[in-house]
């Protein structure tokens, strides 16, 4: 049989059924306000529902025959009115139970909710026996089916449970709190969260930093390794910071590479003068000659490559001359210096070939 109870927030008066009320410990929520309250405290007695008003009658047709001519026929023996049918209760009558009060309810731990739980909280609920209006009087057909459906009160305890409790799983890419529903309904978070989410990206943006500072200090000590003889060319005061810090690594730091800017400007080959000519097959000659640097910055010394022709102009001895072969280790141990000039004089052996010219060349090694 189904109970009327009335929400003492808005007002509203809907049916309940006694089983839901058994299960819920008396606990119902307003379809209309959304409050929880004690359903059975707030239960209406029968006497104050409204009472149903008798369906009419409806209109008594007269016979076919009334119209028809008289008859003359004996009277009527007098009908006894039937006694009054009781009206027949299809639900024995439950008596309201006194209210009991409701057991605090346990702190629920955050859990993860999807989008159709945070939708159903942001929705107003209503109940599947709410009654806003108070018209519906009615009993719920599908409670009655469930009634019969369910014999035992622990299965259907439990299927309610089900319906009512069932926590929804995660949505993927969706992972929100327990109060994301509350921001989505215009309620504030609470606020050691909105704490928490600021020293988060206090922390990140602070690891951040640090690593974009790293990354700049690697990057300017790569740039520095790489171009660190340009930089020293261009700005000669930090030429002694450069090789200080190149020391440790064993690196070096060159001077300027410009082979045009670099000029021989005489050169002569020529037998040793007051040497006695000795016929052993060899051939003795001197190679002088005069380099000058028209760079304004000091440069590396060059390499000079020395071709020696027979009669027909071919090449028959070709000589490579590096920096260490023409210059004293005093010489070696410093660059060419910008606006300078030096003589050169190499001896030069061959065997076995008939010299008759000579040309020469320079090149960075």
């Amino acid at each position: 049989m189904a109970l009327t109870t009335r929400c003492p927030q808005c007002g509203t008066s809907f049916k309940v059924v006694p089983d839901q009320l058994r299960v819920r410990n008396g606990l119902v929520r307003c379809g209309a306000c959304a409050t929880v309250f004690d359903g059975r405290a707030c239960l209406l007695s029968e006497a104050g529902a409204p009472p149903v008003a008798p369906p009419p009658a409806a209109p008594s047709v007269p016979p076919a025959h009334a119209n028809a001519a008289p008859v003359l026929t004996p009277p009527a023996a007098p009908v006894a009115a039937p006694a009054e049918i009781p009206p027949w209760e299809d639900e024995p009558h439950i008596p309201a139970v006194a209210p009991e009060p409701p057991p605090a309810p346990a702190p629920s731990p955050a859990v993860l909710r999807g989008r159709d739980d945070i939708r159903r909280r942001a929705e107003p609920m209503i109940g599947p026996y709410a009654d806003p209006d108070g018209r519906s009087r009615h009993v719920d057909v599908r409670d009655e089916a469930r009634d019969d459906e369910y014999e035992d009160e622990d299965e259907y305890a439990q299927d309610q449970r089900e319906d009512y409790d069932d926590p929804r799983e995660p949505v993927l890419g969706d992972t929100r709190t327990r109060y994301s529903s509350a921001t989505d309904v215009g309620r504030a978070p609470p606020e050691f969260l909105d704490q928490d989410r600021e020293d988060r990206r206090s922390l990140i943006g602070k690891l951040w930093g640090a690593a974009c500072l790293a990354g700049l200090i690697a990057l300017a000590f790569q740039l520095l390794y790489v171009y660190r003889s340009d930089i020293a060319n261009a700005v000669p005061a930090l030429r002694p910071v450069l090789e200080s810090v190149c020391r440790p690594p064993q690196c070096t730091v060159g001077y300027a590479r410009r082979i045009e800017r670099i000029a021989i400007s005489s050169s002569s080959l020529q037998p040793p003068a007051g040497a006695a000519a000795i016929d052993d097959g060899r051939t003795r000659l001197v190679l002088r000659l005069v380099l000058r640097n028209r760079y304004d910055k000091p440069q590396h010394w060059p390499a000079l490559v020395l071709d020696l022709t027979d009669l027909s102009d071919t090449v028959v001895v070709r000589r490579v001359l590096m920096p260490e072969n023409y210059l004293t280790p005093e010489q070696l141990r410093g660059p060419f210096a910008p606006a300078g000039e030096l003589k050169v004089s190499v001896p030069i052996e061959v065997t076995g070939v008939q010299v008759n010219g000579y040309q020469i060349d320079k090149f960075f090694p």
